[in-house]
């Protein structure tokens, strides 16, 4: 009846009509269909538990410009931002998804006014929006309006002012994100040393540097910068805690925790937008003017925002879906954004290391990102793995170590877990990863399995060797979870050594592997359900510990979960899993009532592999139902499960959309069935994987059959293989249990 209105038409003009609306609705849904389009940074933020960073990144750049605001009434502050809290100025380095922050460094405050302390210059916002590559908002305190876009080492913001004489642009030296993060002010955190001064005649450029202990990873770092402004400014000056000395062109720091920093102040008409541009490196000066000079030539911020927009879209497209809501396309590319910003790609611009050698910096940690993460840049971005690992041997060869956390181009000497750097290296060579010089990855293999397996601090002073020696290591701190770490390590190490080394380095490194199974008590018991990983003193005595227990970050026995939790991260030895617990039957029930009670912990690491461990007791149904039940209730338009880590629990998310997972440091995939009618994988190799789901939906969870290329595939599992190279996975969906 609605088109009665149009009765005028001839039918002529009606197809007319028809035909530029249907044009219409196809470009603005082609415009709406680039995946960089349904990224919502505030994914990750809302929740402040996931703490990823708001601002904007190229993929694996080094810089990261974001906003600082006010701390808040949280323990997750660690990105420097909180909802709700006013705008305190924007920092240049950060890092995202972790439970543990660092930087917040070289730290920029347009204001009208000057005022340099720490919380004098808050100001509520208005008008904020964050995409991958662009931040904006308006300070409403001063009525300035925001935007910043990155390069890879180097960043470009956009000022605009209303009409003032004292329009001001500062730059804070000594500001870091320990200023900001409630959970991170300690004792330990200071400003060492630090420097600024305007180098040419117009004032027009900054150079200096900050030298830093704070944040997540040993001992001092430095950042170095150069800035520049578009407009020579009509005055200018330095600070040292909070006084003010104009036209001064240097300022250095005299003691600890000493405030320095430096202004430009313009005066300006409505509306007039003056650009800034910064570069960082944390090399030298040199460097960071070098980046500037080759990333930012010019003043076109346009030029920076459209090539940022493009890079995210070119990184985004290798991995499209199709069907699901657009609510489900927002997670899933907003997390495929998150798993593509760290490790961040710092060659030529460690210290230490010639220009030549890869470098890859802001690990944090591997013990978060070798079960996810890393399996998916191998079928992606193969380049990035090969070049992580070439950064690795490097490392190795300078440093004698290659340590879980590397942070700043500084290994922290606490390792999470085991030696995990060897399940990144073992994933990739068993994958055929290419640009590995593999026989020297198999030498840091093996040196690793025989100098590394050494614990941590424990109540028994030779503690260290007790793992080699006895296959576990007596009750201490992390003992348990280490010993697992460890087992898996050398099932890793054997792998490699099946085709590079010997048949004893083999035979030795295979045997280690199994030995877990001293921590396993068939007595030890939790909610009438028995068998379990537990600590046990040097004579064999078990202790009795409560498996429900999360012991907390570097504490006894476990690190970061219970033993529940624990007790199922066997991943070579699943099938012997199932055995000890008693057959197929009763590990499913007890399996069962862990996710039912919330007792597996899939807010961490330690737990992703555990959903998959029905796949073993030819529950496969029971993997479809509680997979789905975690992702739609702990990845949401919030955030994740926990911290991202480093886009650990993205990954995860990716790989239970695309319908199949990674047992990392192994050449198989669990299979699943996807989320998405069809998933296209442009893979780093040049080939191209389709995968269909279909009847997928939120009713239809579970998987009835599955085909690649054309075969029926009797299995649970697949291996790399038959991938690798191409093809179509063809997954069929359910409403009921079938495949199992």
């Amino acid at each position: 009846m609605r088109f009665q209105y149009f009765s005028f038409y001839n039918s002529i003009s009606i197809k007319k009509l028809l035909v530029c609306s249907i044009v219409v609705f196809v470009t603005q849904s082609a415009i709406a269909q680039k995946p960089v389009d349904y990224v919502d940074n505030f994914i990750g933020v809302r929740d402040a538990n996931s703490s990823c960073v708001l601002g904007p990144q190229l993929p694996q750049g080094s810089i990261n410009p974001s906003p600082h605001t006010a701390p808040g009434n949280t323990k997750y502050d660690m990105d420097c931002y909180v909802m709700g809290q006013p705008i305190r100025g924007f920092g240049q380095l950060h890092v995202s998804g972790t439970g543990w922050g660092k930087y917040g460094n070289i730290f920029l405050s347009p204001q009208v006014g000057l005022s340099t302390g720490e919380t004098e210059h808050d100001s509520p916002k208005n008008n904020e929006t964050a995409k991958p590559y662009e931040y904006a908002v308006t300070l409403a305190r001063y009525g300035i309006g925001v935007t910043v876009t990155p390069a890879f080492h180097s960043a470009i913001y956009q000022f605009t002012f209303p009409a003032t004489d004292s329009a001001h642009i500062l730059l804070d030296v000594t500001h870091s994100l320990t200023d900001i993060a409630t959970g991170m002010k300690s004792n330990n955190n200071k400003f060492i040393d630090g420097s600024i001064s305007f180098t040419n005649t117009q004032k027009t450029e900054l150079k200096g540097f900050g030298n830093y202990i704070g944040g997540f990873s040993d001992g001092p770092y430095k950042v170095y910068f150069c800035m520049r402004v578009s407009k020579a400014p009509s005055n200018s000056g330095t600070w040292l805690n909070q006084k003010i000395y104009s036209t001064q062109t240097t300022q250095q720091s005299q003691k600890d925790n000493d405030r320095i920093g430096a202004y430009v102040q313009y005066k300006t008409t409505n509306q007039e937008k003056i650009y800034v541009k910064i570069a960082v490196s944390l090399k030298s000066v040199e460097q960071a003017t070098e980046w500037l000079n080759q990333e930012i030539p010019n003043w076109n911020y346009n030029i920076v925002k459209n090539n940022a927009k493009k890079q995210w879209n070119k990184e985004l497209s290798k991995i499209t879906v199709s069907g699901g809501t657009e609510k489900a396309k927002r997670i899933f590319y907003t997390a495929a954004y998150h798993a593509s910003v760290m490790p961040r790609n710092r060659t030529n611009d460690l210290e230490g290391f010639a220009s030549d050698v890869p470098m890859w910096d802001d690990h944090l940690a591997v013990w978060d990102t070798w079960r996810t993460l890393y399996p998916l840049k191998v079928l992606t971005n193969p380049k990035m793995v090969a070049g992580t690992i070439n950064s690795f041997l490097a490392r190795w060869k300078k440093n004698g170590k290659v340590k879980d956390a590397f942070v700043a181009g500084k290994d922290k000497s606490d390792d999470q877990g085991g030696d995990d750097i060897d399940n990144i290296i073992a994933d990739a060579f068993v994958k055929k990863v290419k640009g590995v010089n593999w026989a020297e990855a198999y030498q840091f293999i093996k040196y690793e399995a025989e100098h590394e397996r050494v614990g941590t601090t424990s109540a028994k002073p030779d503690s260290g060797k007790m793992y080699k020696k006895l296959g576990w290591i007596p009750a201490g701190k992390m003992s348990n979870s280490i010993t697992l770490e460890y087992a898996y390590n050398d099932f890793c190490a054997a792998q490699m050594a099946k085709q590079l080394g010997t048949a004893n380095e083999y035979n030795s490194y295979l045997k280690r592997s199994k030995q877990w199974i001293n921590l396993w008590n068939p007595e030890a018991e939790s909610d009438g359900y028995k068998g379990f990983i537990v600590p046990k003193i040097l004579d064999s005595t078990f202790i009795n510990i409560d498996p429900k227990k999360n012991w907390g970050s570097w504490k006894n026995y476990f690190y970061e979960g219970n033993s529940w939790t624990y007790s199922y991260f066997v991943p070579h030895q699943l099938d012997t899993l199932v055995t000890l617990n008693g057959g197929k039957e009763i590990f499913t029930k007890k399996l069962q009532y862990a996710f039912e009670h919330n007792l597996i912990d899939y807010g961490n690491e330690p737990a992703f592999l555990a959903v998959h461990a029905f796949h073993y007791a030819n529950r496969t149904d029971l993997t479809n139902y509680y997979m789905r039940k975690l992702m739609k209730e702990r990845f949401t338009e919030e955030g994740y499960a926990e911290n991202d880590d480093s886009g650990a629990m993205s990954s995860w998310f990716i790989f239970s959309s695309m319908g199949f997972f990674p047992n990392a440091g192994q050449n198989i995939y669990y299979a699943t069935g996807g989320t998405f009618s069809k998933i296209i994988v442009k893979m780093g190799n040049g080939k191209t994987l389709k995968i269909i789901s279909s009847n997928t939906s939120d009713k239809n969870i579970y998987l009835q059959s599955y085909k690649i290329n054309g075969k029926t595939i009797p299995k649970f599992w697949f291996t790399h293989d038959d991938i690798v190279n191409g093809g179509t996975i063809e997954f069929v969906m359910g409403e009921k249990p079938r495949f199992n």
